[in-house]
């Protein structure tokens, strides 16, 4: 039998974001930028919206927020991110392919960030 050795992460090896378990949200709760992308839509009372507080993994300290509407339709999504302060993170919202439950979509938005440099 091998030994393996105990590999100790430090601080500065943890980077990037993790956020909570997605919520369903109402109209109410959700950025007016985001609610703007559907509430003009005819079934826009069918559509999900869902949001999670995302955190830094170095620090554990709050950054912001996804928030995400799901259109039943077309198996679109359109996400907004809103960062903690007072400079907006993205705008417009953005529209992107989904696939799979919630978490996927999140998953997704939050690679689609990285990509652009909004986000670790």
């Amino acid at each position: 039998m091998t030994k393996t050795p105990i590999v100790h992460l430090r601080a500065e090896e943890i980077s990037g974001l993790y956020w909570t378990p997605p919520a369903r949200a109402t109209i109410a709760e959700i950025h007016p930028l985001l609610i703007a992308t559907f509430v003009s839509k005819t079934n826009y009372k069918d559509w999900s919206a869902y949001s999670a507080n995302v955190f830094d993994m170095s620090s554990g300290g709050p950054v912001g927020y996804f928030e995400v509407v799901l259109d039943p339709d077309s198996n679109r999504a359109c996400g907004y991110y809103s960062s903690v302060g007072s400079e907006p993170a993205i705008a417009p919202p953005i529209w992107f392919a989904r696939s799979g439950d919630v978490d996927a979509v999140l998953r997704d938005f939050h690679r689609i960030l990285r990509e652009a440099g909004h986000v670790e």
